[in-house]
């Protein structure tokens, strides 16, 4: 039987997912899988591999938020140039 987090390395690996598409798919509240990451993020990084994050991209005029690195896995609540909310969740990979 897996770990959730080797189930996380499983799922990163063979796929991309949204922060909230791999909570959603775990069943597991947002705090516990930022813990998850960070710890996944360590492992892979000894074994060769890194957890590749695609920053969040504003849907209203393109802002990509950079410099968010792998402390923030979720996306942020709005756009700091326009205000929109509509905000894609970054994209988190294991290559």
């Amino acid at each position: 039987m897996q770990t959730r987090r080797q189930h996380i390395v499983e799922l990163l690996t063979e796929g991309e997912y949204g922060f909230e598409e791999l909570r959603q798919a775990l069943e597991v509240p947002v705090h516990l899988l930022k813990t998850d990451l960070e710890h996944v993020e360590k492992t892979v990084r000894g074994s060769g591999k890194k957890l590749a994050v695609a920053p969040p991209r504003c849907y209203d005029c393109g802002f990509v938020f950079r410099g968010r690195g792998k402390t923030h896995f979720h996306a942020p609540s709005r756009c700091p140039e326009c205000r929109s909310e509509q905000v894609s969740q970054p994209r988190l990979k294991i290559e």
